[in-house]
This record gives structure tokens, C-alpha cells and sequence, in this order.
């Protein structure tokens, strides 16, 4: 593990006990259906605006958690094309959130991807 990034060569067969897990397949091409799987899998806020911003501070508050929560986002790949806008942008938001995560804070988020994927996120 680095710095709150796995790299496994079976991302499907993942799995971690008491974690809320959230799965994010191949071939995600378009943003709305990426903030779909997150606010249904970790049920966001109403107030979620559907938006890069909105994401970011869902994934770095988990407010609505009433206890201390391990979140796992587990991608078969990358979502949307290399060199896309949106890939960039969600990698950093990715870095942002494991970043705000650390040693004494009530949450922690760990992302996993493809081993073939190290060199992009890294």
C-alpha cells in the first residue's frame, strides 16, 4: 500500500471486512454515472450538488457516518479515457481525500486499482 493507494493484480476478488466498499467498474466514461455509484454506495447526503467539488467534499467530510468508518474504492480501471480532463481530475480528488484521511482522524479511505494502473496514480 502507498499512502492510502493498493495496487492489486485482481481488483474483482478485493475484498475487506467491516469496510463500506464501494465498486467502480470498467468502462465508466461519463461523470454522472461516477458520482452515481458513490452516492448510492456510500448514500450521500441529499444535499450532494452531482459535481467534482461536491465529490471531494462528500469523500473528506462522512458527516452523515455515525460512527468511524473504513471506505474502500475499489476500480477494475480508471475511469474515462487517458488524457480525459475528468480522469485528471478525479485522481487528484482521489489523492485529496486518502491525503485528508490519516493517523488520528474518525475515518479512513483506501483506493484500489490494477497493478497496471501504479505508474498514472503514483
Amino acid at each position: 500500500m502507498t499512502n492510502g493507494f493498493e495496487f492489486v493484480q485482481r481488483p474483482d476478488e478485493f475484498s475487506m471486512t467491516d469496510a463500506c466498499l464501494v465498486r467502480i467498474p470498467s468502462g465508466i466514461l461519463r461523470k454522472r454515472e461516477l458520482l452515481r455509484l458513490y452516492a448510492e454506495a456510500l448514500d450521500f447526503p441529499g444535499y450532494f450538488g452531482w459535481n467534482w467539488d461536491a465529490l471531494a467534499d462528500c469523500l473528506t467530510d462522512l458527516g452523515w457516518f455515525t460512527e468511524p468508518r473504513q471506505v474502500v474504492i475499489v476500480h477494475d480501471s480508471i475511469p474515462f479515457q487517458p488524457k480525459w480532463t475528468n480522469r485528471e481530475t478525479y485522481v487528484s480528488i482521489l489523492r485529496d481525500v486518502v491525503a485528508s484521511w490519516g493517523p488520528g482522524k474518525p475515518h479512513e479511505c483506501l483506493c484500489v486499482f490494477p497493478e497496471y494502473c501504479r505508474d498514472e496514480i503514483a
